[in-house]
């Protein structure tokens, strides 16, 4: 703009910036002005709005409709354009009202299925095998205790044996005669052999020289096996056989302490 420029020309171009308020009350130049969505028309700050400057084009009932609670349950009941809320008010209280019809209300908001659970579903997962919905923590079937899981068979355990069941192997009287025949052969024969050992130990005894030295270490065997066995006897280790050595040994130190006896002298183990 020249310097030459006249205070006209100058208002002019601001005029040009900005744009006259379409209230005809007001005529305020704005230089942001405001373009109403209903009449396309352009307003300053104050008359903008469709109640301020009386917008033709906008429709109370249909721009700003609000939903009336129900009188007895307290559900907002939406009205839709072009319907008398008198008429969808009685439609509502003789179908949905929940105090006229005694039905419950159903929640539309999908929960989790998991027991203890129900926590609200944003974004529900479906279960694969129970087709059920559930929440991020509970989405996998151990952790929400599928059916399927205890539908699938389970191994089945081997049963326990029962020993009442496995046959007893049958003894036959000849076979436990036997078995005692063989027990007395056997204690006949240890008694021989204890006796002719005896005997020779004895016989050994009654030999001058260097026999006598034998005779005491048999004696000295003789002697710490009959303690060993009186040892076991006291504690009721002793088999039958056992006891029959021990008595033998037991009449032989007796019979030996009877003829130290009668020379005077007492037999002294080296």
């Amino acid at each position: 703009m020249s310097a030459s420029s006249t205070p006209i020309e100058r208002d002019r171009h601001m005029l040009a910036i900005g744009h006259q308020c379409s209230q005809s009350t007001c005529n305020l130049v704005d230089f942001l002005p405001f373009k109403c969505q209903h009449c396309s028309l352009q307003f300053c700050g104050e008359h903008f709005l469709p109640q301020r400057h009386s917008c033709p084009k906008y429709d109370e009932f249909q721009h700003n409709r609000v939903a009336p609670d129900c009188p007895l349950c307290g559900e907002p009941v939406a009205i839709p354009p072009g319907e008398d809320p008198n008429i969808r008010m009685e439609r509502h209280l003789s179908q949905e009202c929940t105090v006229m019809t005694g039905k419950t209300k159903q929640s539309k908001t999908p929960r989790c299925a998991r027991a203890m659970c129900n926590k609200v579903l944003y974004a529900p997962i479906k279960c694969d095998k129970c087709k059920l919905e559930f929440c991020p923590t509970h989405r996998f079937p151990a952790t929400h205790n599928c059916s399927s899981i205890g539908s699938t068979s389970k191994p089945a355990l081997p049963k326990p044996i029962v020993r009442s069941n496995i046959p007893k192997p049958s003894v036959s009287a000849s076979q436990v005669a036997q078995a005692g025949k063989n027990a007395i052969a056997s204690a006949k024969e240890s008694m021989a052999a204890a006796k002719a050992s005896t005997t020779s130990a004895a016989k050994a005894a009654s030999l001058p020289g260097p026999f006598n030295k034998t005779d005491r270490r048999g004696k000295q065997e003789r002697e710490s096996q009959r303690k060993a066995m009186q040892e076991r006897a006291r504690k009721g280790l002793l088999s039958e056989q056992e006891k029959v050595i021990l008595a033998e040994l037991e009449a032989e130190r007796v019979s030996r302490g009877r003829g130290n006896s009668g020379n005077g002298k007492e037999c002294i183990v080296m």
